[in-house]
């Protein structure tokens, strides 16, 4: 299990990925796929920060199938939100 700023950091990284790729646009469908192409997680990585980031409103899964267990998720705008404070280090 990841605990600390470490595990805020990559979080961190993901969303900022994810709001990147919705072009600022909670009702596009973002495929899993792209994700996985710009944060280069494992399958289990990927499925555990997306459910983690759903849970706290940030995401929302939308389609499930797939290689990556999940084939679509959406941005909400707390999300987005949320990526727009993360800085960049």
């Amino acid at each position: 299990m990841i605990i600390g700023s470490d595990f805020s950091r990559k979080n961190g990284e993901f969303l900022k990925a994810v709001a990147g790729l919705s072009r600022g646009d909670t009702a596009y469908k973002i495929p899993v796929r792209e994700i996985n192409e710009k944060v280069g997680m494992d399958r289990t990585e990927i499925r555990n920060r997306l459910e983690y980031l759903e849970s706290l409103g940030y995401l929302n899964l939308e389609t499930i199938g797939g290689p990556l267990l999940y084939g679509h998720v959406t941005i909400t705008e707390k999300g987005l939100e949320k990526a727009a404070e993360i800085r960049s280090d």
